[in-house]
């Protein structure tokens, strides 16, 4: 759809359009008037504001509005035909004999006019809908989609017929119908039951069954009855069971927590805790096993505390109630006090009030104090996400720390090296005598040199062509810490990567860690480094505790979360102090207490 900035809008309204227009008009001739000084006043610059809103309304008042706009779809004027289509858009009904002259405008490329198909109202405008919905470069979030959304039980045939792909289709042709399919409500429970039928047909092509069954997914609560025929599906047709299940999924049904928990043990990653959590109450059977992944798993601790709310998992209160006291990352208390507003926790209501009034970090206390509140006023957010919100809500423990100072990054501290630490570049020399052997990793397009030659100006990468490339290389530590028979030594190369690692005095290496280090320190009795990054959307980092197992060898374990990626960082006589990026100066203490300190100086 061509659009329009604010600032051009803003702009637009400062222009005079005299006094009919300032005072709005009277009868239908005089708003068509309006129309065109409106219109040729916008200039070149497309797209709809205020002022045309309160025209279009102030338009569509009138009785015989509609038989005044059809023929402006023709004015040489592109911008009068625009601010037409814009209003005709909205009209009521529109008689079926316009259908030809909609046609021609939707031919002229006036962007708004797609959903005055669907107030004609009849069979072949609501073909006419669907058929340009398909076929449409910008679908399936346009004009195009609304008008078949807006024809809703109309639309239902040809969105079958186009399904059944007879005698094919275009590989998108299913996720474009389920996409529109999704929103369009209680009429597309009239698509289940030949969708299921498509789905079992054993003459169907994979592309249609599959795709009948992607359809069926976005069906939503009006899917529900679908479910007994679709686990007997599930049991005949095994190729057919990961399309099935997200089928079952989609729908709600009541097989869904089982489903996710046979994920969770094949794939207990943040995509199937992401997904899990999007299915809100219907997965509340699966959070058994979301509690057992959160104790027994630390990199999932936070997404599993986030989904144990979202799915109402009443058993796990007790446990997000002592993470809000015991947990080594902030980000999961955070989460943890999240979830039980979410939960209507009313017994762990004391422990949200200590984590109110004594929390070290400043976004948990605020959060636990609004999970009180929402639980004693009873509008706990108990209601599903939409699903326009659902992402930013489930991630929302990345951007916890966004309101805190930044200390100063690390080159700007002055480190200084010693006979036992290294830095660079202030001792280079001696850091390149500790050279170690390392890979970097890479990804790009396999059918990159094909895309040049095509002319591509710019090389796609996607799911069906990634390719991962790996370069052995000579890497110089940017920080060494001296240890009893050799060196601790750690890289970062940005979002390239980065290692801990061990070099011998022999001479030999042992990779510890890929993980990117900013430095290493002895903390009283421990050994510690402190890792992360933050690149674009991420911003993590940790304090790894290292120890040296009987054999020799070196291991590092996750000691302490940090709000964010670790920059400086000094050791005090009795604490570590890490400045984080966006997380403020964090002080750690040889037992792990954890507060908030000043910047490294």
């Amino acid at each position: 759809m061509r659009g329009i900035t604010l600032a051009a809008i803003a702009l637009l309204s400062l222009f005079s359009l005299g006094p009919t227009a300032q005072g709005g008009c009277r009868d239908l001739p005089e708003c068509m008037r309006e129309l065109h000084e409106l219109a040729r006043a916008s200039g070149s610059m497309p797209g709809m504001g205020a002022k045309q809103t309160a025209l279009k309304e102030r338009i569509l008042g009138h009785e015989d509005a509609v038989d005044a706009l059809v023929p402006l779809l023709k004015d040489p004027d592109e911008r009068v035909a625009d601010l037409a289509a814009y209003v005709l858009r909205d009209a009521s009904a529109i008689d079926p004999r316009y259908l030809p002259q909609i046609r021609e405008g939707l031919d002229r490329g006036l962007a708004w006019l797609p959903p005055a198909l669907a107030r004609i109202g009849t069979e072949a405008s609501a073909k006419e809908a669907v058929d340009r919905f398909l076929v449409s470069p910008s679908s399936p979030d346009n004009q195009e989609a609304y008008a078949v959304e807006l024809s809703g039980k109309r639309a239902i045939p040809f969105m079958l017929e186009r399904a059944r792909c007879n005698p094919s289709c275009a590989e998108n042709t299913h996720r474009l119908l389920a996409a529109v399919l999704a929103r369009m409500g209680p009429a597309r429970a009239a698509a289940g039951q030949e969708l299921l039928r498509l789905a079992s047909d054993r003459n169907a092509t994979p592309q249609v069954a599959r795709g009948a069954l992607l359809m069926i997914a976005s069906l939503g609560n009006e899917g529900v009855a679908l479910e007994p025929a679709l686990l007997h599906e599930r049991d005949a047709s095994p190729s057919l069971a990961p399309w099935i299940d997200e089928a079952l999924i989609g729908i709600g049904s009541s097989s869904t927590g089982a489903i996710f928990v046979e994920r969770l043990a094949s794939a207990p990653n943040l995509i199937t805790l992401r997904d899990l959590a999007e299915t809100g109450s219907a997965g509340r059977n699966a959070g058994p096993a979301v509690l057992a992944r959160l104790e027994q798993d630390p990199e999932l601790e936070v997404p599993a505390a986030m989904t144990l709310g979202f799915i109402g998992y009443t058993g796990a209160i007790p446990k997000l109630a002592g993470m809000l006291e015991t947990s080594a990352d902030p980000r999961a208390a955070w989460a943890a006090a999240r979830s039980l507003g979410r939960l209507g926790a009313r017994e762990a209501l004391p422990s949200l009030d200590r984590a109110a009034d004594h929390h070290w970090y400043a976004p948990v206390r605020d959060e636990a104090r609004a999970a009180a509140a929402r639980i004693r006023s009873g509008s706990s957010a108990t209601t599903p996400v939409s699903s326009r919100n659902f992402i930013v809500e489930f991630f929302a423990f990345e951007s916890i720390n966004r309101e805190l100072d930044d200390c100063p990054p690390a080159h700007e501290v002055g480190w200084a090296s010693t006979d036992v630490k290294l830095y660079a570049p202030a001792s280079l020399e001696a850091l390149k005598r500790l050279t170690y052997p390392t890979e970097v990793v890479s990804y790009g397009a396999a059918d990159a040199e094909a895309q040049k030659q095509a002319g591509a100006e710019i090389i796609r990468v996607h799911r069906g062509n990634i390719v991962e490339y790996r370069q052995s290389i000579d890497s110089v530590p940017d920080v060494a810490l001296r240890v009893d028979d050799g060196w601790l030594v750690g890289g970062s190369r940005g979002e390239w990567g980065g290692e801990l690692g061990f070099l011998g005095d022999d001479g030999r290496f042992q990779r510890i860690l890929d993980t990117n280090v900013t430095d290493i320190h002895r903390l009283g009795n421990r050994i510690v480094a402190t890792v992360g990054l933050a690149h674009l959307a991420s911003n993590k980092g940790a304090v790894m505790d290292m120890t040296r197992k009987p054999d020799g060898e070196w291991e590092a374990t996750r000691w302490r979360v940090l709000p964010g990626a670790p920059g400086a960082s000094i050791v005090g006589p009795e604490e570590l102090v890490v400045a984080t990026v966006g997380g403020g100066a964090i002080a750690i203490d040889e037992d792990g207490t954890m507060r908030m300190a000043a910047c490294p100086q």
